[in-house]
């Protein structure tokens, strides 16, 4: 018994006619019988009870009619969603990020590829470079986006280079700091005596703001709030002494609150982080993953570039970085 077979008894249900169901199938009269006659005698019943003048489905039939329809539906199913899967229209992509990157292009990623693949399903987790690693290696993950500076080489993995973030320092228009003056410039140094919340970012991260800002190695940010909800730490500054490491990118809507405002420090550059793609390097990515990669790696580069252009500051080149 093959699917072949199964259509030609489908055939002639629906037509009860020889000379009709063997022109459905492209075949002779004679190939036609000869198909249904081997069926029946395989499966030992008879399907169709037929004379010179009609064709009609057997008793016994009935249940293998029913049963061929449910097979050759599956079955065609089946091919159409295989089809599906090749070129990546189907399927389910199980995709982690780091909160700076789902927070500046993950929205509109998501918005852009369910646009071109409705019918993909997408968990998405996000939380820490190091807890996403792990989901990676167990398998839970086809590949994370997160600054990777803090990861160890490993052959294991395939790294893919996507670009970093500008980072903006924010507060409350009350603060003391602003002490009403929201243009007033910053002395590095003053920004030491008050607590600052930002997502779980890289120690690098912090030393390299210190350079930038002319700090010491020794000079020591209070982060007293890690948050990786950056929508909380957004609601966290108004009405607070609090200090908000953010990136300009994630902070397009709240400068748009009077209430917060960016603090006015020299720095000697602005632009942190190596934010990147990782998967496992010799996991073949379902064709759903892939496409959904390709997406986000290329929204994130441009993303990144504008970024840099509007806000990044050349190396060595003190300027204050308002926008």
């Amino acid at each position: 018994m093959n699917l072949k077979q199964l259509s030609h008894v489908l055939a002639l249900a629906d037509t009860l006619n020889f000379n009709k169901a063997a022109q459905r199938m492209h075949l002779s009269q004679s190939a036609l019988s000869k198909s249904i006659a081997a069926l029946e005698a395989e499966l030992g019943i008879q399907i169709f009870e037929r004379n010179t003048a009609r064709v009609e489905i057997a008793p016994t039939g009935q249940h293998v009619v029913l049963h061929a329809r449910h097979l050759v539906s599956e079955a065609t199913n089946f091919r159409k969603n295989i089809e599906y899967l090749k070129t990546g229209e189907l399927g389910s992509v199980a995709l982690g990020s780091g909160p700076f990157p789902a927070a500046c292009f993950l929205d509109t990623g998501i918005k852009e590829f369910h646009r071109r693949h409705p019918t993909v399903s997408l968990n998405l987790r996000i939380d820490n470079w190091g807890n996403l690693l792990r989901g990676l290696l167990a398998g839970e993950l086809d590949f994370f986006m997160a600054d990777i500076r803090n990861l160890e080489d490993d052959a294991r993995l395939d790294i893919t280079p996507l670009g970093g973030v500008t980072v903006t320092l924010c507060c409350c228009r009350h603060h003391p700091l602003v002490a009403g003056d929201p243009t007033r410039v910053i002395p590095p140094r003053e920004l030491l005596d008050y607590a600052f919340a930002t997502v779980k970012l890289p120690p690098l991260m912090f030393l390299e703001l210190k350079q930038s800002m002319g700090l010491d190695r020794s000079d020591t940010f209070a982060v007293n709030i890690e948050c990786d909800d950056i929508s909380l730490l957004n609601r966290i500054v108004p009405g607070s002494d609090i200090i908000l490491a953010t990136g300009n990118l994630l902070m397009a809507d709240c400068f748009r609150n009077p209430e917060v405002v960016k603090l006015n420090v020299p720095m000697s550059r602005n632009r942190f982080g190596e934010w990147a793609l990782v998967r496992i390097k010799d996991r073949t990515l379902t064709p759903s993953a892939a496409l959904l990669a390709d997406l986000l790696t290329e929204l994130i580069r441009a993303g990144s570039l504008a970024d840099d252009a509007r806000y990044g500051i050349a190396e060595n080149h003190p300027l204050n970085f308002v926008a």
